[in-house]
């Protein structure tokens, strides 16, 4: 096998992923839209790839967390409505308006500044139910839907809200008083003889937590690509992990049995016979920087210790119980290799973090390889 890049990489299971979205769909049924949310490159499993898979999967839409990506998704074929979260300016109105972009407003001062840049541009408005970020407070609402209906040049697509119910402390009396103030602000705004064509205030901890919050439409990110939550009774799903593997090569092998007048390395084990060998990861792809105790992988389908220190783009690896490894046999960090496998819960628990840090620290360091 000849790799003319990196020989490390990490693996994507795009049928996990059609899953994910067709057990959302069964979920909240096809009068529910599904814009799926792709910000932060998807979590790291690549948010071209993910809207693509969405947009074949009959997704309504994807929403992107900035436009340098969603330009990129236009010019890689991806032809979804693209939702814009609050993070380009009113002069890039233009280009939206070119590539079926809807950006994201939250006040009067906003609507005056996209009014005077756009010709003919749909947008979305945010609300804000206690978030404290972008949006607007449900008695704003109804006067910031309004000057959007009344401008010449803006188009008012949809309202979403955000609710905070995955960052910080889980408080369920807070959660639940975000949904019902954005429910609140989206009728207040219809009450005010408004017509919202979207309405969104679940992502994807409010969709398994709130039913009652559906609307007619969804934008799930992390659920996407098998990230679950509490579910509430009736929204307990199978979800299968998007990120399935992570694996590399060995680009060096060196015994230590005789190393001369060299002085003994005060950080590694003396092991009769030892033989180390170097895999390029380290903790610029997001390896932790001190090795965890537990760290190991496989070769030759047999667990392997890692040692320290973690270097910026390499790690140790002890071979001396595999005498028979050689320059360039495979080293697998997560997923399967031969009767052993290693999976995302055990690889979070060697690098004690939350399996969802594993998904950004993995994906977005390394190539990503799709399996279809």
């Amino acid at each position: 096998m000849m790799h003319a890049q990196r020989p490390t990489w990490c693996e994507i299971d795009l049928s996990a992923i059609r899953h994910n979205l067709a057990t959302l769909g069964d979920m909240v049924g096809p009068e529910v839209g599904v814009f799926v949310c792709v910000k932060g490159d998807a979590s790291g499993c690549g948010d071209i790839e993910v809207a693509r898979t969405a947009e074949q999967a009959g997704a309504a839409g994807a929403a992107f967390g900035n436009l340098d990506r969603a330009m990129a998704a236009r010019q890689a074929g991806v032809r979804l409505p693209i939702l814009l979260y609050p993070t380009c300016l009113p002069d890039t109105a233009p280009a939206l308006e070119e590539h079926n972009f809807m950006p994201t407003l939250s006040t009067l001062e906003d609507v005056a500044a996209w009014s005077s840049h756009a010709k003919s541009l749909k947008v979305f408005l945010k609300l804000d139910g206690g978030g404290f970020r972008a949006g607007a407070f449900p008695h704003h609402a109804p006067a910031v839907a309004r000057a959007i209906a009344d401008s010449k040049t803006l188009e008012l697509a949809g309202a979403y809200g955000h609710p905070m119910a995955s960052y910080g402390p889980v408080d369920p009396v807070y959660t639940d008083a975000q949904v019902n103030s954005c429910i609140d602000a989206l009728k207040r705004i219809e009450a005010a003889g408004i017509d919202v064509p979207v309405r969104m205030v679940s992502s994807s901890a409010i969709i398994l937590s709130h039913p009652d919050a559906d609307l007619n439409a969804v934008d799930p990110g992390r659920l996407a690509i098998g990230q679950s939550f509490p579910a509430a009774a009736g929204r307990e799903r199978v979800w299968r992990h998007a990120l399935v593997g992570l694996r590399s090569h060995l680009v060096m092998v060196k015994s230590l049995d005789d190393i001369g007048d060299v002085m003994p390395a005060p950080f590694l084990p003396r092991r009769p016979g030892m033989k180390i060998g170097l895999v390029p990861y380290g903790w610029s792809d997001g390896y932790p920087r001190k090795i965890p105790e537990n760290a190991t992988a496989l070769l030759h389908g047999k667990r392997v210790r890692l040692l320290g220190p973690t270097h910026s783009e390499m790690l140790r690896v002890d071979l001396t119980d595999v005498p028979e490894a050689r320059l360039g046999d495979e080293v697998v960090f997560l997923g399967r290799q031969g009767a052993d496998e290693i999976g995302l819960d055990e690889l979070a628990g060697q690098w004690k973090v939350g399996v969802s840090d594993l998904y950004g620290a993995i994906g977005k360091s390394v190539r990503r390889h799709y399996l279809r």
